[in-house]
C-alpha cells in the first residue's frame, strides 16, 4: 500500500488530495507531509500560480533526496459560499491518473468533460498532448504487449511527483520533461447538496466505471449518510470487479458532517506471516497509518480471532490462534501490552519466498485468511512455536510438470506456475476464474484455457507476480479439499 493523502480545513475553505505511489511510498509519504506543512504554514494557494509553484517547490525537494519512487497526486480545493444558498467554488488540480469525481445525492455523475466523465483527466502516454510532450523532452512512448503505453518501455503514467529517472532529459523548465509534475487545472461549481470523491487508479482499474461509483456511494449515503463507510464500501467494491492495485477513495461532503473528530478504522488482518519480514515491514505500515504500534494491532487482532472462534470457529483460525498462544493479564492492561510487545520482539524471523513483498501465493493465501501459521507446541500456555515439520506429501500432492506450466496441489489449494519469458506488469495478466474452467493470458497470449478437474471457489482464487515480474503465480482453492486431481485440465 503506497498511496497517501491530505485533508485539510479551514472555516471557509479546504484541500483534499490523494496521491498514488509508485516504486514505494517515500514520494507519497513526502508530498503528504510536506503539503500539509505549507497549508499549515501559509494558508490556501491564493491562484493555480501559486499551488502550481508550491507542486513544482515539493517535487524538487523529493528530487534532492534521490530516492527513485514517484506518486501522482489528484487534488481539488473547495470554498464555501461568501452567500447562503450559493455555489461552492472547485478548483481541481491534477498530476498523472488518479480522479476527482462530483456526483449528486440522486445518483448521477456530474459530467466534467474529463477522462470517463470525471473532472480530470488521466495522464496517460498515449494521449496525444502527452505523447507530444514526452517526445519533445527526450523521452518515448513504447506500446508493450497488451497495448498498455508506457514512457521509455517502462512507467505507465506520464505526469507524477518524484520519479528521477524521467526526469533528466528535456528542461529546462520543470514542465520540460518526459514526467513531470506539472498540474492540470480546472474550475467548477457544484450545489451543497452534491459530493465530491478522490480516487486512485486502483478503483477504475477493474471493472467499476465512474458513473457507477457515483451511483453506489449516492446509494450508500441515502441509506446511512456515513462518508467514512462509503468510501470503505468503495474499496472493498473495487476488489470484487477484479482491481488488484492499492485502492483509495476518499469522500467529501458539502453540506457538513459529524464533527466529533477524525477516526481510523483499522482491521487487523491475519498475523500468521508475521515472520517474513517483507509482510511484516507492510503491517507495520499499515499500523502506522492507523496510529498504531505492531504489538497493540497483534492485540486487537487476538481479539479479533477470539470473537470469530467464537462465532465460526475454523482450522484457520484455530492455528492462527495457536500461534498467538494465551496472553497474560486483563484486557487493555499494561501487563497484556507489554505481553504482546514481547511477543513481536521475540517473533522468529522466516525465509523470504521471493514473491511481491517477499510473498509467494502461499503467504499471499495466509494473510488473507487462506492457509494459516503453525499450531502451538503441546503444553505450551504462551507465545507461540517454531513451525513444526511437515508430513511427507502424498504422490498426489507433488509438484507436476505439464504444458508450460508447473502445478502443485494440497489440501484445497492448488498453485500453478508460470515461468515468463521476460519481464512483466500486472497490467499485462489477465486471469479468468470460474468454477470449473480457467483462462490465464500474458501479453495477449494465452498461456492456459481450459476446463479443470475439479470446482474451485473462485471467492477464494488469485494470482501475483513474483521475482521481478518474470514468474506468474496462479492460486485456486478446491471446493473439496478431499478431492486429489490428477491432472490441472481434463
Amino acid at each position: 500500500m503506497e498511496d497517501a493523502h491530505v485533508i485539510f480545513t479551514k472555516a471557509d475553505w479546504g484541500f483534499f488530495g490523494v496521491y498514488d505511489g509508485h516504486g514505494g511510498e517515500a514520494c507519497s509519504k513526502f508530498v503528504q507531509a510536506r503539503l500539509n506543512e505549507e497549508l499549515a504554514a501559509n494558508g490556501c494557494p491564493e491562484d493555480d500560480a501559486a499551488l502550481k509553484k508550491l507542486v513544482f517547490a515539493i517535487d524538487k525537494e523529493f528530487l534532492g533526496t534521490d530516492q527513485p519512487s514517484g506518486s501522482t497526486g489528484t487534488m481539488c480545493i473547495v470554498h464555501k459560499p461568501s452567500e447562503k444558498g450559493g455555489k461552492h467554488k472547485l478548483r481541481v488540480a491534477n498530476i498523472g491518473d488518479s480522479r476527482v469525481l462530483l456526483g449528486s445525492r440522486l445518483g448521477k455523475i456530474i459530467d466534467g468533460g474529463g477522462t470517463d466523465q470525471g473532472l480530470t483527466i488521466d495522464h496517460k502516454p498515449d494521449h496525444p498532448d502527452e505523447r507530444e510532450r514526452i517526445y519533445r523532452c527526450g523521452g518515448t512512448v513504447e506500446h508493450q504487449e497488451g497495448n498498455c503505453a508506457r514512457v521509455n518501455g517502462d512507467l505507465a503514467v506520464s505526469r507524477a511527483f518524484g520519479d528521477r529517472d524521467y526526469k533528466k532529459t528535456g528542461g529546462p523548465g520543470p514542465e520540460d520533461h518526459p514526467v513531470t509534475a506539472d498540474p492540470e487545472f480546472k474550475d467548477f461549481e457544484c450545489d451543497k447538496d452534491d459530493f465530491l470523491l478522490l480516487v486512485c487508479d486502483g478503483v477504475s482499474e477493474g471493472n467499476f466505471p465512474n458513473s457507477e461509483v457515483v451511483e453506489y456511494v449516492a446509494q450508500l449515503l441515502k441509506e446511512k449518510d456515513d462518508p467514512g463507510m462509503a468510501a470503505t464500501a468503495v474499496c472493498h467494491k473495487a476488489v470484487e470487479r477484479d482491481s488488484k492495485d492499492n485502492i483509495s477513495c476518499m469522500v467529501v461532503l458539502f453540506d457538513g458532517a459529524d464533527d466529533e473528530g477524525v477516526q481510523h478504522e483499522f482491521n487487523p488482518g491475519s498475523v500468521s506471516s508475521l515472520g517474513n519480514k517483507n509482510f511484516k515491514t507492510a503491517y507495520v505500515a499499515m499500523a502506522q497509518r492507523a496510529g498504531r504500534t505492531l504489538a497493540k494491532c497483534v492485540e486487537e487482532r487476538y481479539d479479533v480471532v477470539q470473537k470469530e472462534m467464537a462465532d465460526s470457529p475454523t482450522d484457520t483460525l484455530r492455528e492462527e490462534a495457536g500461534k498467538i498462544g494465551k496472553p497474560k493479564g486483563e484486557a487493555g492492561s499494561e501487563e497484556r501490552g507489554k505481553w504482546f510487545e514481547k511477543w513481536c520482539d521475540d517473533l522468529p524471523e522466516e525465509e523470504d519466498s521471493g514473491g511481491p513483498g517477499g510473498m509467494d501465493l502461499s503467504s499471499l493465501m495466509k494473510a488473507k485468511g487462506k492457509g494459516g501459521g503453525k499450531g502451538k507446541a503441546p503444553g505450551k500456555s504462551e507465545g507461540y512455536s517454531q513451525p513444526q515439520q511437515q508430513a511427507e506429501p502424498s504422490p498426489d500432492e507433488g509438484e507436476k510438470d505439464e504444458d508450460g506450466y508447473s502445478w502443485s496441489q494440497k489440501g484445497e489449494e492448488v498453485q500453478i506456475v508460470f515461468k515468463l519469458p521476460k519481464t512483466t506488469a500486472k497490467k499485462d495478466v489477465k486471469v479468468g476464474f470460474k468454477a470449473k474452467t480457467l483462462s490465464v493470458n500474458v501479453h495477449g497470449e494465452s498461456l492456459l484455457d481450459g476446463a479443470l478437474m475439479g470446482q474451485v471457489d473462485t471467492d477464494d482464487c488469485t494470482w501475483c507476480l513474483s521475482g521481478g515480474g518474470t514468474e506468474l503465480q496462479v492460486m485456486l482453492t478446491k471446493n473439496n479439499e478431499k478431492d486429489n486431481w490428477k491432472s490441472l485440465l481434463k
